[in-house]
């Protein structure tokens, strides 16, 4: 089993979706969580610094283990891998699937008049994933 994790916006809802999933199968949870570097931009005429450091790396694993702390709590049983990795979210996500029984991504319930879509991760998974998709809608 393969969850798709949005540090940036943790959903209770997705999270759960695929703890109860790796529950009921007996199977391992392996969390995934593409983080980006930032875009360097520029201060003056020659001068070009970064938003933030290199050790964001480290800042994303400390957050992504306290996240998912309480969901090793709440479910004892699921062991939980947890992996990393700098970039778009789509192709780690792919490859974490490749051997999974299901693949869990969320996506954001439209506000409003305009119908529901998914985004540019859960397509891109949906149509490139070699296992069954789970998309979980969220607020």
């Amino acid at each position: 089993m393969v969850l798709g994790l949005d540090l940036a916006d943790p959903c209770d809802e997705v999270i759960e979706f695929a703890f109860e999933a790796a529950r009921d199968r007996g199977s391992r949870l392996r969390a995934v969580h593409a983080w980006q570097s930032p875009v360097p931009f520029g201060f003056g005429p020659g001068e070009i610094g970064l938003i933030e450091a290199p050790w964001r790396a480290d800042e994303w694993r400390d957050f992504m283990a306290a996240v998912l702390q309480t969901w090793r709590d709440k479910y004892p049983g699921v062991e939980v891998v947890e992996t990393l990795t700098e970039g778009r979210p789509a192709a780690p996500l792919i490859h974490a699937a490749s051997g999974a029984s299901l693949l869990v991504v969320g996506r954001r319930i439209a506000q409003g008049p305009a119908p529901a879509r998914t985004g540019p991760v859960a397509h891109a998974v949906i149509q490139h994933a070699g296992c069954p998709v789970a998309v979980v809608p969220h607020e």
